[in-house]
């Protein structure tokens, strides 16, 4: 179920009850005593009780577990756990999308950009927490279609930065560029096109990555990159399993 309404909910009325006190600018300095006025009091009590529930609830959400890891999840390159756990959730969430739509492709690569990835994942119990620490943007899940030289195009980027958070692909760092590219274990192909899931910030060119502003068609999902991340965790739990990625040199140094 999707939390991200809910959240911003929450956190916006929390803001606007605390923003609401009138501001004062200080002109001047005076010294002598000063009685304690009861409203004052009154009136701060009032906006506790108010804004309590909400807080209550925002933190309970924030502490549930969506599920278990065997081992820490940090990021590195060329690749890691943490950036191979988050590219494969990625590409087989936007698969989902792309079903739910009603979509006649399903996305063969998937990419975070390694900035974004803020924090790492505990070994353990996962929260919700833990998931607004890593992903604290609001981003949303978008599908591009690249022709085959855009695809080398953004993997020669990639390989510039030294690797990164990208699933579906096979690569070899040559120097600034990717090289032996396989995508979906075949050789990639300049006469194809292919849907790359990712983020709306980097589709619109961010990061560097005009290349992808370039696309051929460009959907946007409407669901955060957030809640998809949650989401899988939530079915990583259901079906009794803990996470537990692996390196399996997708990215590899020449």
């Amino acid at each position: 179920m999707r939390q991200s309404i809910s959240y911003l909910l929450l956190i916006t009325c929390a803001f606007f009850i605390f923003s609401c006190k009138t501001q004062f600018v200080q002109k001047s300095y005076e010294t002598g005593n000063i009685s304690v006025s009861e409203e004052i009091g009154v009136m701060d009590s009032s906006i506790i009780q108010l804004y309590a529930p909400y807080k209550n609830i925002l933190e309970k959400d924030m502490n549930r577990v969506l599920a278990i890891s065997e081992v820490e999840l940090v990021k590195d390159k060329p690749e890691s756990l943490l950036t191979n756990f988050l590219a494969d959730l990625l590409l087989e969430q936007g698969a989902v999308v792309a079903k739910d739509q009603q979509l006649n492709f399903t996305p063969a690569v998937s990419f975070f950009n390694y900035g974004g990835i803020r924090s790492s994942l505990p070994k353990g119990e996962i929260t919700v927490g833990n998931i607004f620490e890593l992903m604290p943007f609001e981003n949303e899940m978008v599908l591009l279609e690249l022709k085959g030289e855009q695809m080398q195009a953004f993997l020669d980027y990639i390989a510039d930065h030294g690797g990164g958070s990208v699933g579906g692909v096979e690569m070899v760092i040559s120097g600034d560029k990717a090289t032996d590219v396989k995508i979906g274990g075949e050789k990639i192909d300049f006469n194809k096109s292919y849907w790359l899931v990712t983020n709306d910030y980097v589709a619109a060119g961010g990061d560097g990555l005009e290349m992808l502003a370039e696309n051929q068609q460009f959907i946007n999902s409407g669901e955060k990159i957030r809640d998809a991340i949650i989401e899988y965790l939530e079915g990583v739990a259901k079906k009794n399993k803990h996470v537990d990625p692996k390196l399996d040199g997708r990215i590899r140094n020449e």
